[in-house]
């Protein structure tokens, strides 16, 4: 991965209210323990990370979202490979070198940056 890697997000239909993407794709869960499951884009496509998402790994998706490594970097967040078994492409987003009363606060601008870039999967 490098700065410009996309880190790609599937965002379940509640993360989406109304149409519109809320903090919530972009925090971790507390089983999560801090690190955020993306999907790097070097790897596979945004369409592709949604098919597997939905498809092998059973679990709902509304649309893929993306970030860059650069972009996590700029809000003070790593981001880093981070495969398993029958995942190569899985990565994570770190928050915690970060207090959890934070992760709201960083979740709303990694937030911002895919809302600037728009959504990836389906197509706008």
């Amino acid at each position: 991965m490098n700065a410009e890697t996309l880190l790609l997000r599937q965002v379940h239909p509640d993360f989406i209210p109304d149409g519109q993407l809320t903090s919530q794709a972009f925090m971790p869960f507390p089983k999560d323990k801090g690190k955020l499951s993306v999907y790097d884009g070097d790897q596979i496509s945004a369409a592709e990370s949604h098919q597997h998402y939905t498809q092998v790994l059973l679990n709902a998706s509304e649309s893929a979202w993306g970030v860059t490594c650069a972009e996590v970097a700029k809000t003070n967040l790593t981001s880093e490979s981070a495969p398993l078994k029958n995942f190569p492409a899985h990565a994570l987003i770190d928050f915690t070198i970060h207090p959890p009363n934070s992760f709201r606060k960083l979740a709303k601008k990694l937030k911002e940056f895919a809302l600037t870039r728009g959504r990836l999967h389906p197509k706008e």
